[in-house]
């Protein structure tokens, strides 16, 4: 039971590190005049090794699709943490109408770590060799949550499985007792 506690801790603090890095990254987009950002980190079958980072905005700080895309790339290229296979610029548009909402993507770039690393150079010192998880700081509070919430889980598992293998087989239903002697109507038995 420990083990299995432990290993969907590890897989939490992973998914965890990949939305920390991609919120940081997002951030930094926002900062620099992006609106409507979206980062989002991709990863498994089919997709690049080390994954693809999306980035997905709706409008741009300079209007001009090409040179806001090669600046959304710059800017993953010098805050996301940790080793990753390409980069996809993604232009959002549309809106609502009442109850009605149409959206539309545009895929304006897709550039792979190597097409980024002969256009910029090296990454900031650590970035490749840092792993998501590096990053992410856990304060001491949600520690001890998830501490709290283990053991209580862990508990009531207990309780449950003691509950249910003591637990004292029912006892049966005592047999029906036989019928008496009939009665007759204004007919009395009496026992000899």
């Amino acid at each position: 039971m420990p083990a299995v506690c432990l290993l969907v801790l590890a897989l939490a603090v992973s998914g965890c590190a990949n939305f920390q890095a991609a919120l940081r990254t997002g951030a930094t987009l926002e900062g620099a005049g992006y609106r409507g950002v979206n980062v989002n980190v991709a990863t498994g079958t089919g997709e690049p090794a080390g994954g693809l980072i999306s980035v997905a905005y709706s409008r741009g700080p300079t209007g001009n699709e090409q040179r806001d895309a090669q600046q959304a790339e710059k800017i993953v290229w010098d805050t996301f943490p940790g080793r990753f296979g390409a980069v996809a610029v993604i232009k959002v548009s549309g809106g609502c109408a009442g109850p009605v909402c149409a959206t539309q993507s545009s895929e304006i770039a897709d550039t792979s770590y190597a097409q980024l690393s002969a256009r910029f150079g090296r990454r900031p010192p650590g970035l490749d060799s840092a792993s998501r998880a590096e990053g992410v700081t856990v304060p001491a509070w949600v520690k001890v949550l998830a501490l709290g919430l283990a053991l209580m889980v862990i508990a009531a598992a207990a309780i449950v499985l003691t509950l249910v293998f003591m637990r004292k087989p029912r006892q049966p239903d005592p047999p029906p007792s036989p019928p008496g002697p009939p009665e007759w109507p204004g007919l009395k038995y009496r026992a000899p």
